[in-house]
């Protein structure tokens, strides 16, 4: 799910000129797939927020934030559901937000990018980096990614699956961001 606050950062071209890019939240997802007892358990953040300046001619001028707010993670399992905001998993009481800061974005290709920065949650930054690709019509720009984190670079989950018995340390993040450039 770190990831997909990296993704949605990167979402939309914004000029070089450093015109803004506001996301269309009903369009757009940030969401998670954790492994439980090896099946899939997809889970989504229902509330997040993310201020993207980007241009696609000169990536490298990008600025991307994405804040996510951690105890908007759902998964639809009501077991899943109430542990995710406790000290083990989330910990939301000593911090409600993840957050994915870039610090390089890149062309790799037509439409193609990878931005590179930094995702932190319970304190801990560390490093991410996100692909995406980039579609663009007029005034209107969807972005999706995915990356893969580990749940053990942020300590989640450890206290009470150490050795990922129950759930996989390996956690893929996707974000699909519809974004209209800012008038």
């Amino acid at each position: 799910m770190r990831a997909a606050l990296a993704a949605l950062l990167l979402l939309g071209p914004v000029p070089a000129a450093a015109v803004p890019w506001t996301v269309a939240p009903a369009q757009s997802r940030v969401g998670f797939t954790a492994t439980w007892l090896g099946k899939p358990v997809v889970g989504t953040f229902r509330s997040w927020t993310a201020a993207i300046d980007f241009d696609p001619a000169a990536p490298a001028k990008a600025k991307i934030a994405v804040t996510i707010d951690l105890a908007s993670a759902t998964t639809g399992d009501k077991t899943v559901d109430g542990s995710l905001p406790g000290d083990d998993w989330f910990a939301v009481k000593a911090g409600r937000n993840a957050r994915f800061v870039a610090t390089k974005v890149v062309a790799a290709g037509p439409g193609r990018y990878v931005a590179s920065g930094a995702l932190t949650i319970r304190g801990q930054a560390v490093p991410v980096t996100l692909p995406f690709t980039l579609a663009q019509s007029g005034d209107t720009a969807t972005v999706t990614g995915q990356l893969t984190v580990d749940r053990r670079a942020w300590k989640i989950g450890l206290e009470s699956d150490a050795t990922a018995e129950y759930v996989a340390f390996a956690v893929p993040v996707t974000v699909r961001v519809v974004a209209k450039r800012a008038r």
